[in-house]
C-alpha cells in the first residue's frame, strides 16, 4: 500500500509533472530530428524516460526528482490506464485470430515465468546466494504485462522482505522495451530487405503528421458553453478511481478483520484489476445504452494514450541503477533467454496456426510480449501502415482474453511469499505450478484449435 500513502507536497507533484512533461517534449524533438530514433521507431516516451534517467540523480544529477515518487506515479497511472481501457466500447466478436492470440499471450507469460524463475533459482543456489529468486518471476510481469504491473506487484513484496521488487520490475520493463524496439525493428528491416514489406510512411518514422494528414482524434459530445468535454471524460475516470480506492480499502478492512493483514499489500497491488472491472461495469450497466452515448471513443483513446505515455516515462525514471547493476549478470541472462524463447515460440506458433498475416501477427505479438500493446501496435504499423489487416484489432481484443486466462498466473506469482515465506522450496513448487498450468492451457488451446472454424471460413 506504500504507493497510496507516499507523502509528498503539491509542489512536489507539480514540479515532477513539469520535469516529465519537459522530457516528453525533448523526446518528441529527438524523435523528429535524430535518424537513429527514427530508424528503430523508438517512442518519444521511451526516449524521454531514458533521458530523464541519464540526467537524473543516479547518473549526472542535473535534474531533481525522486525515483521513489516516479514509482508511485507508475502505480497510479497503471490504474488510470486500465480505467480508460475499461471505458472503451467492447467488441462482441471474438474471431479465430483473437482467441488464438489470447492463448498465445498467456502461454508466453508462463514460459517467461518458468524460464525466469528457473534461472534465478539456479543462480541463487549455485553462485549468488543473496539473489532473491523472485527476480525471475518479474520477467513475465516486466516483459509481457508491462512496467506498471511489474512495479505494482513487485513493490507489494516489500512487506515480505524483498524491498527492491518494484524497482526491479521497472528495470525488467525497460529491458523489455529495448528488446521490443531494437530487436523488433531488426526483424522488420530484415523482412523489408526480403521484399515482404511496403514503404514506411514518413510520419511513422518522424512521429509528426503533415498539416494535410491529420485525422480526427476526438469529437465534442458536450456543448462547450456548458462544460469542456475533456473535463467530463477526465472526471469520469477520476470518479471511477475514487470507487477503486473505496472498494480496495473496504476489502483491506475485511482482510484485517479476518486476521489476514499480511495479505493487504498484495491486495493493493491488484488495484488496477479492480479499476478495470469498475470501469467495465460503469460502461455497460451504469452508462449503458443512451445513458452513455456521450462517451466519445476518440476522447477515451486520447486519454488512454496520454496516461500510457506518462506511465512509460516515469517507469524508466523510477529505475534504481544501483540495484540493477549489482545483479546485472543474472538479470541480463534471464532477459536474454526469456527473449530468445519468446521469439522462437511465437515464430513457431504463428507459422503453425495462421495461414495469413503470419509476419504481422508475429511481430505484433513479439513486441507486445516484450514491451506493451503500444509496442506491438507501433511495430505492426510499420508492416501495415493503414491497419488494413485484422491484426491491430486482434492484438487489442486478445489482451482481454489474456487478462482473464492470465489471472491465475498473477495469483501463482505471489505464492512463494504468501504461502512459503520466500523459501527456495516454495519457489520450486511455484515453478511446477506454472508448468502444470502451461500444460493445462496448451491442452485447452489445442482442443479449441481442433474444433474451431478455420481462418478461411470466418
Amino acid at each position: 500500500m506504500e504507493a497510496w500513502v507516499l507523502n509528498m507536497t503539491v509542489g512536489d507533484l507539480l514540479i515532477d509533472f513539469a520535469i516529465v512533461s519537459t522530457l516528453l517534449l525533448a523526446g518528441t524533438l529527438l524523435r523528429r530530428y535524430v535518424g537513429f530514433f527514427q530508424r528503430f521507431l523508438i517512442p518519444n516516451s521511451l526516449i524521454a524516460g531514458f533521458l530523464g534517467l541519464i540526467l537524473g540523480v543516479e547518473l549526472l544529477g542535473l535534474i531533481p526528482f525522486e525515483p521513489t515518487r516516479m514509482g508511485a506515479y507508475v502505480y497510479h497511472l497503471l490504474a488510470l490506464t486500465f480505467i480508460s481501457v475499461g471505458l472503451h466500447r467492447s467488441e462482441q466478436k471474438h474471431s479465430f485470430g483473437v482467441i488464438n492470440l489470447g492463448f498465445m499471450q498467456v502461454s508466453v507469460m508462463l514460459i517467461q515465468g518458468m524460464v525466469g524463475l528457473g534461472i534465478a533459482v539456479a543462480v541463487a543456489v549455485t553462485m549468488v546466494p543473496d539473489l532473491n529468486p523472485a527476480i525471475g518471476m518479474l520477467l513475465p510481469l516486466g516483459f509481457a504485462m508491462g512496467p506498471g504491473i511489474a512495479y505494482s506487484i513487485g513493490q507489494s513484496w516489500t512487506a515480505f522482505g524483498y524491498a527492491d521488487g518494484g524497482s526491479m520490475g521497472l528495470t525488467m520493463g525497460a529491458i523489455g522495451f529495448l528488446v521490443a524496439y531494437f530487436f523488433g525493428m531488426f526483424l522488420v528491416n530484415r523482412a523489408a530487405k526480403k521484399g515482404q514489406l511496403g514503404t514506411i510512411p514518413n510520419h511513422v518514422r518522424t512521429g509528426i503528421r503533415s498539416s494535410d494528414d491529420r485525422p480526427v482524434g476526438a469529437r465534442m459530445s458536450f456543448s462547450g458553453a456548458s462544460v469542456e468535454p475533456l473535463a467530463v471524460h477526465l472526471a469520469l475516470v477520476g470518479a471511477i478511481y475514487l470507487g477503486t480506492w473505496l472498494l480496495t480499502n473496504l476489502l483491506a478492512s475485511l482482510l484485517s478483520s479476518a486476521g489476514l493483514a499480511q495479505e493487504i499489500p498484495v491486495l493493493w497491488s491488484f488495484h488496477f484489476i479492480f479499476a478495470n472491472v469498475i470501469a467495465l461495469v460503469t460502461r455497460r450497466l451504469v452508462l449503458g445504452g443512451s445513458r452513455g452515448n456521450w462517451i466519445d471513443e476518440g476522447m477515451i483513446h486520447r486519454i488512454t494514450g496520454t496516461f500510457a505515455e506518462f506511465l512509460i516515462v516515469t517507469s524508466i525514471m523510477g529505475i534504481s541503477l544501483t540495484f540493477a547493476l549489482r545483479f546485472a549478470l543474472p538479470l541480463l541472462l534471464i532477459c536474454f533467454v526469456g527473449a530468445l524463447l519468446t521469439y522462437f515460440f511465437l515464430k513457431w506458433t504463428c507459422r503453425v496456426i495462421f495461414s495469413a498475416y503470419q509476419f504481422e501477427r508475429f511481430i505484433g505479438m513479439f513486441a507486445q510480449m516484450t514491451g506493451t500493446i503500444s509496442s506491438g501496435l507501433a511495430l505492426l504499423r510499420v508492416t501495415d501502415p493503414e491497419y488494413r489487416s485484422p491484426v491491430a484489432q486482434e492484438l487489442v481484443l486478445s489482451s482481454g482474453i489474456a487478462l482473464l486466462l492470465g489471472f491465475p498466473l498473477l495469483l501463482i506469482i505471489n505464492m512463494p511469499f504468501i504461502l512459503f515465506d520466500g523459501s527456495i522450496s516454495g519457489f520450486l513448487i511455484v515453478l511446477s505450478m506454472m508448468a502444470g498450468y502451461l500444460v493445462l492451457l496448451l491442452s485447452a488451446w489445442a482442443l479449441y484449435f481442433r474444433n474451431a472454424p478455420s481462418e478461411e471460413q470466418e
